[in-house]
């Protein structure tokens, strides 16, 4: 016998199963994605009692008489063994990534193809996104703003992964992509045009090389549109290198006219950009990026992932070496919002003399630095305590090489450097950054009168 119930009962049980349901949060969707970039693969690696001359493509300060191990050396780029021993980490830890952002630099010397069948062949299902790094033209850096020939064999070879976006990578190195099931798209740029070093693009007779910036311009204006979240990827950063004290006005790598336009960008798009991420220094680390009319307030950021390769760079004396790297993204697929960033290592020294690949967590990000998320404000906020929190610092310092040097080798001044790179991504206002006070007076968080109107308040 069905039980009769009364109007308001009905109502009053309706209106309470309402509220339960809004009490209740809806919980986020997350995905992962690999980042990883800079494999810098050298065929010629022989490892052990082999012919000096074929060991690496450059052993900076010459061969020393030091044998390399069998899955490299800090003085060499990155042998096959350490290379696949990275790929079957991935696998490993997380086989079934919704994409993977792969930013250049990987064979820098040699034919791409062996590299990118070892990242088919065990990714058969998830989405490679690639770019083209500085080393994987010939000559290197000089990449034309046009199609050109190796451009368009590198598209060729990508095609599997890029079918949709063949034609703007073969025309202009440049693609986004729509991720699947998620919110999210993917912009991957063309930083090559863009890079000091580029001698085609280097007369200030174009200020929009293969109108790139125009590009971006209007596909991020039609993403928005589309209530898309953009993640911006790319090979070469603006910004300056945070491992060069050499000059007090920074050492940088985009031109200073696309630096400044980049930032622009940035700034004009900061409501859909949800996150960058580059490569280049093969360390690790992250930069800020701030309101045009405020500058006290961040609109985003960017992510730089460590290298695979060790490569001792010869660029100065305390850029160095770091240890191998690879990076794991957890995200939110509706609000495109970072939620975590798992970074993995390997010991290079006792990999060699274990004769075993042992890839272990470095850290995760909001751990680390104590986090509870991880966007633009919350990442100011770290650095302007990492500023006179010498123990929160050292944790950076530390990930900034992928566990290699010791912390206490950054004293004042090394540290002053990394904070102004990381809070200054204008060239002009680096340099007033890293120049403004002794470093006593930094080290303090106090600067004189005459600077603090220049500068950003800490």
């Amino acid at each position: 016998m069905l039980r009769k119930v009364q109007p308001s009962m009905w109502r009053c049980q309706l209106m309470w199963g309402l509220l339960l349901l809004t009490a209740v949060p809806s919980r986020a969707k997350l995905g992962t994605f690999w980042h990883v970039s800079d494999f810098h693969l050298d065929v010629n690696y022989t490892a052990g009692d082999g012919d000096v001359t074929k060991m690496c493509w450059k052993k900076a300060g010459g061969y020393d008489g030091a044998q390399p191990g069998t899955f490299g050396d800090y003085e060499c780029d990155a042998p096959l063994a350490l290379v696949e021993s990275a790929v079957d980490a991935m696998e490993r830890i997380h086989p079934n990534p919704d994409f993977i952002m792969w930013t250049g630099d990987d064979t820098a010397h040699v034919d791409d193809n062996s590299l990118t069948n070892v990242l088919k062949n065990r990714f058969p299902n998830a989405d490679v996104l690639p770019v083209l790094g500085n080393h994987d033209y010939y000559p290197k850096n000089q990449l034309p703003p046009t199609e050109n020939d190796l451009q368009t064999k590198v598209a060729d070879l990508w095609k599997t992964w890029l079918a949709d976006e063949y034609a703007d990578f073969k025309s202009g190195g440049r693609y986004y992509r729509d991720i699947p099931n998620t919110s999210v798209s993917v912009l991957a740029l063309n930083t090559l045009i863009w890079y000091k070093s580029n001698q085609v693009t280097a007369p200030e007779t174009d200020n929009d090389p293969a109108e790139q910036f125009k590009w971006i311009d209007d596909t991020l204006t039609e993403l928005a549109k589309r209530k898309r979240k953009v993640y911006i990827m790319g090979h070469i950063p603006p910004g300056t290198f945070e491992r060069y004290q050499q000059k007090k006005e920074g050492f940088h790598w985009f031109q200073e006219r696309f630096n400044k336009k980049y930032i622009e960008m940035v700034q004009k798009h900061a409501n859909v950009i949800k996150a960058q991420f580059f490569a280049h220094h093969h360390t690790d680390s992250f930069r800020l990026f701030f309101n045009a009319t405020d500058a006290t307030r961040p609109v985003s950021y960017m992510l730089l992932v460590p290298g695979v390769t060790p490569w001792r760079s010869s660029l100065s004396e305390e850029t160095g070496a770091n240890n191998p790297g690879i990076r794991l993204v957890t995200y939110d697929t509706d609000t495109g919002l970072v939620k975590e960033i798992s970074t993995y290592y390997l010991d290079l020294t006792q990999a060699n003399n274990n004769n075993r690949a042992d890839w272990k967590l470095e850290y995760n990000f909001t751990k680390n630095y104590q986090l509870n998320a991880i966007n633009p404000t919350t990442l100011y906020n770290l650095t302007k305590t990492m500023k006179t929190n010498r123990t929160l610092f050292d944790r950076y310092y530390s990930a900034n090489t992928v566990n290699l040097e010791k912390p206490e080798v950054c004293q004042e001044k090394c540290q002053r450097l990394h904070w102004c790179a990381i809070t200054e991504v204008d060239y002009e206002r680096f340099s007033q950054c890293n120049a403004a006070s002794s470093t006593s007076a930094w080290a303090a968080g106090t600067l004189v009168a005459a600077v603090v109107l220049i500068l950003r308040p800490w």
